[in-house]
């Protein structure tokens, strides 16, 4: 995950690469769903238009016990307004200092996603997609297909 500067330089040296969507552009820039909501300026980025709009609900959980097996772990799950739902389990790493370290807490995190995930979603191989990918295959199926084909989305298997 990137943020600040270095997101920004990404985004704006990917922007000459991603001419394969420009016929989509127009229909973004017209779309009047985006008309009554601040849109952010990036200076620089101005060939960018919004296509897609994700409100979410989070909630975030942590352990409350220190002698918990799973102490140390938080949990994120997002609601998208489509309904679409996805969980993130992240291991704070205070004091971790050696790679040994590293791989317990993966290993506590994958411990932790198989005791709450359902058996049935534990043996479907099916790549796990994000909000943005959902609302684009539902609400602009040309403009996701033109991000697969472009390599900036992989479909899912």
């Amino acid at each position: 995950e990137l943020q600040g500067k270095a997101a920004k330089e990404l985004i704006l040296d990917m922007l000459p690469e991603v001419t394969a969507i420009e016929s989509i552009e127009l229909e973004c820039k017209s779309n009047s769903k985006y008309s009554t909501h601040d849109i952010p300026y990036l200076e620089g980025g101005e060939q960018l238009v919004p296509f897609a709009r994700v409100e979410t609900f989070r909630t975030c959980w942590k352990a409350t016990s220190t002698v918990n097996e799973f102490s140390g772990l938080k949990v994120d799950i997002d609601k998208a307004d489509s309904g679409y739902m996805v969980g993130e389990v992240e291991a704070l790493c205070d004091g971790i200092s050696s790679q040994e370290d590293v791989e317990n807490e993966k290993e506590k995190i994958r411990k932790f996603v198989d005791m709450i995930t359902r058996e049935s979603e534990r043996d479907n191989e099916a790549t796990t997609i994000g909000k943005l990918e959902f609302v684009l295959m539902k609400e602009s199926p040309d403009l996701y297909n033109a991000c697969v084909k472009a390599g900036v989305i992989h479909r899912p298997k």
